[in-house]
């Protein structure tokens, strides 16, 4: 079973994004996170860039401050973002690559190879306050990295397994992301699954075990022009709850 009931977690970048466009106020990210938890999100995610893109300062300190359930933080694993997180204390920060060429997240961090760098800035953030997670792929050398370091979760990039559920390569993928849950599990990390995460792949996903929250952004953002807030945040809830079938 589940290590209790799988968050739904919101990104609200892409609203951000949409009123950078334009330069002006609207749509409001802040307004969209609050609707969002007012409908039954579990969480609201933002990812401050180093290029200020979309998400800026001022969305951070409003989102602490106004989500009521839990504020998930994504920044860039650099030495400049501890002063950030010790002074706004989110819930929670999401350590995670950043490259100026991408639109969107595309990998996890290499644990393995910036141990030390990660374990310097580790050491200056206040964990009490904040509970840490570090994005990477659900490998297994990269999750024994990650223990090693004492986290409290890893956000596993899924990004990669969005495909045809009844592929052999989703199969595969699906074999390897199981096993890097349960090993997050037995570190005694939480797992959450990020990155590119539609709606009708959430029952799948769930098929693993022990997986504590499901981020998505784009495709319910998307699905919010459409029918609005609350019916969108409605829908992605309704397939946390589905059983997908059997492969």
């Amino acid at each position: 079973m589940n290590a209790g009931p799988c968050k739904l977690i919101v990104s609200v970048d892409q609203v951000a994004l949409l009123r950078a466009s334009r330069n002006g106020r609207d749509p409001d990210p802040i307004h969209f996170a609050l609707q969002a938890e007012f409908a039954g999100a579990e969480g609201i995610r933002a990812h401050l860039r180093i290029d200020r893109r979309h998400i800026v300062e001022e969305d951070v300190e409003l989102l602490n401050r106004l989500v009521k359930t839990q504020f998930y933080l994504q920044v860039s694993p650099h030495q400049d973002i501890i002063h950030l997180v010790n002074g706004v204390r989110p819930h929670n920060a999401i350590l995670a690559p950043e490259r100026r060429e991408e639109k969107a997240t595309e990998t996890g961090l290499d644990v393995a190879l910036l141990s030390r760098e990660l374990n310097g800035i580790l050491r200056n953030i206040d964990m009490n306050q904040t509970k840490v997670f570090l994005l990477v792929e659900p490998h297994l050398d990269q999750i024994k990295a990650a223990a090693k370091l004492k986290v409290h979760g890893l956000a596993l990039n899924v990004r990669d397994l969005m495909v045809d559920p009844q592929s052999v390569v989703f199969q595969k993928k699906f074999e390897t992301l199981r096993d890097g849950v349960r090993l997050c599990r037995k570190y005694g990390m939480e797992a959450h699954l990020i990155n590119g995460i539609q709606a009708p792949w959430i029952p799948y996903l769930l098929r693993v075990q022990g997986v504590s929250g499901i981020h998505v952004g784009h495709p319910l953002v998307a699905h919010a022009l459409q029918v609005g807030v609350g019916p969108a945040v409605a829908w992605f809830r309704d397939h946390l709850a589905r059983q997908a079938p059997e492969a």
